[in-house]
């Protein structure tokens, strides 16, 4: 009889799929059995102890799996040669968010629609040119009943339902968000290589020239700033010919206007849109979207930093 209940153990484990492992190790123990010892007890199988050794052991060799680096390293450039310098750390909030192609597009949305002036006036009825006379008499003359020429369904009529002005266009969003905005545009810049920080850094090249007393000079005719030497039309276009950036658009974002009167000239006085210079205070989402290349002050990029960066906890 012992042998019969093995057979049939055996078969049903056969053609049931038995995904638990403890039910597995059950069957092979009862099959595998002899009829002689029937007193035994069956053991069960032991299951191996999970440790946590493992476990340590990653989080050790991986420190920084978990906490990404909080600064990212951005260089300085002189200018016009644009010409690296120095370096210097800038948060990683600043420079170094993922790409948020819903939040660009949220943030451009938001300033066309409160650029939009909402002055369209459009004729309504009672504000069109033709009479208020009845065209024709209601009945006897065979046509479909009619009122006034300003009816909106006949040829020159006025408009149905017409906004008449101020219209109020703009929409919100929330400053967290649009602020976001701002970072994910300059972090995908610098990723690309496509923003250029123009200014100094004493420390870091006073460090780098008593390591090094061989220290190459600026080139004759750079500066720490974004000004130009002269304010005539040719120079802005040495600059563009000499680093290939015909056919791009460049976005110049200074501090201080005043500054930088020949480079506002000289962009005024350009053949081509392609050139804009925007004060700091002005730039919009949609403006860095626009150029193909940023170049801007150092101290616009801590303006950038010191309110974009507002609320958020480092």
């Amino acid at each position: 009889m012992f042998n019969k209940y093995l057979i049939r153990a055996a078969s049903s484990y056969n053609r049931v799929s038995v995904k638990s492992t403890f039910a597995r190790a059950t069957f092979a123990t009862a099959v595998d059995a002899q009829p002689k010892s029937t007193s035994e007890p069956t053991q069960t199988p032991q299951q191996p102890q999970q440790t946590t050794e493992s476990s340590s052991t990653e989080a050790v060799a991986f420190p920084s799996a978990v906490e990404p680096p909080k600064y990212v390293l951005t260089t300085l450039r002189s200018f016009p040669s644009l010409e690296p310098h120095s370096l210097i750390p800038v948060h990683a909030k600043l420079l170094n968010e993922p790409i948020r192609r819903d939040i660009l597009w949220a943030s451009v949305i938001m300033e066309l629609d409160n650029k939009r002036v909402g002055a369209s006036n459009p004729p309504g009825r009672s504000d069109h040119k033709f009479s208020r006379k009845k065209l024709f008499k209601q009945k006897g003359t065979g046509r479909a009943r009619v009122g006034d020429a300003n009816s909106p369904i006949r040829w020159r009529g006025a408009y149905a339902l017409a906004a008449n002005a101020p219209n109020d266009f703009s929409t919100e969003l929330p400053k967290k968000m649009y602020y976001l905005g701002y970072r994910v545009a300059l972090s995908d810049y610098y990723r690309q290589g496509k923003l250029f920080i123009i200014g100094q850094d004493a420390e870091f090249e006073s460090e780098v020239a008593k390591a090094s007393p061989f220290t190459e000079k600026l080139k004759e005719g750079d500066n720490y700033s974004l000004e130009i030497c002269t304010s005539e039309t040719n120079a802005m276009t040495k600059f563009v010919k000499s680093h290939g950036f015909e056919k791009l658009n460049l976005l110049f974002v200074v501090d201080d206007y005043e500054k930088v009167a020949n480079l506002r000239e000289a962009i005024k006085n350009y053949p081509s849109e392609k050139i804009a210079i925007m004060r700091k205070e002005d730039v919009e989402v949609r403006n860095l979207l626009k150029a193909h290349r940023i170049i801007m002050d150092k101290d616009a990029l801590t303006y950038f930093g010191g309110k974009y960066t507002a609320g958020i906890t480092f």
